[in-house]
């Protein structure tokens, strides 16, 4: 079965964060690094990937302060 991919919008869009702290926490090591394709002009995320994130923040309680794990 092949692996589904989120793009840099729809991550952002469901964590209601923007495209730069996104990456921010990326650089920080807060959040799953992105799989960079096509000469690294585009970077994409594992559905699987940020799903396990999720259910380890839900699990953990680290949800970042500015996001609403209930919403």
């Amino acid at each position: 079965m092949k692996d589904a991919y989120l793009n840099i919008s729809e991550i952002a869009h469901s964590l209601k964060i923007d495209h730069k702290t996104l990456m921010q926490r990326v650089h920080d090591g807060k959040f799953p690094p992105p799989k960079k394709i096509i000469n690294d002009r585009f970077i994409i995320w594992s559905y699987a990937v940020i799903e396990k994130w999720i259910a380890q923040q839900k699990e953990n309680q680290e949800w970042f302060d500015d996001i609403d794990p209930d919403s």
